[in-house]
């Protein structure tokens, strides 16, 4: 027989450290200051509907506003839960953006910063008209 044990303590705990190091650098990545908030809801044809949110990563930044069309099919408590995940078709610093729905176009006017613009949509076609202020 032998006199030493095969399974030690020691290397449960080793695997419990490294365990918790991993939940710990994985919270540390997932945190974020950046807040966002519904500040508009438009229903935008059958298939789609516009979420306007407020954003602020403090008292020292300004406000950004995201532009995000979602499926109406899906409600707005999903829409939060999958906001990181999903992309906006516009982001502004412009808070008093202009937008018109004429059929399946939809057409945007900002006045100020475009940190990024998509057009890419299923059923609705999205142009942008901007200026600098």
């Amino acid at each position: 027989m032998q006199k030493e044990r095969v399974f030690r303590k020691r290397y449960i705990f080793i695997v419990l450290v490294i365990a918790f190091l991993g939940y710990l650098i994985k919270m540390v990545l997932d945190f974020s200051p950046y807040e966002q908030t519904i500040i508009r809801k438009e229903s935008i044809g059958e298939f789609n509907t516009l979420y306007v949110t407020e954003g602020s990563a403090g008292a020292t930044t300004e406000n950004t506003y995201k532009y995000y069309l979602y499926p109406s099919a899906k409600t707005e408590k999903e829409f939060l839960e999958n906001i990181r995940d999903y992309p906006s078709v516009l982001f502004t610093s412009d808070s008093d953006v202009k937008m018109q729905l004429k059929g399946k176009n939809l057409y945007f006017t900002v006045k100020g910063t475009i940190y990024s613009f998509t057009n890419q949509s299923d059923s609705v076609f999205i142009y942008l008209n901007s200026t600098p202020f």
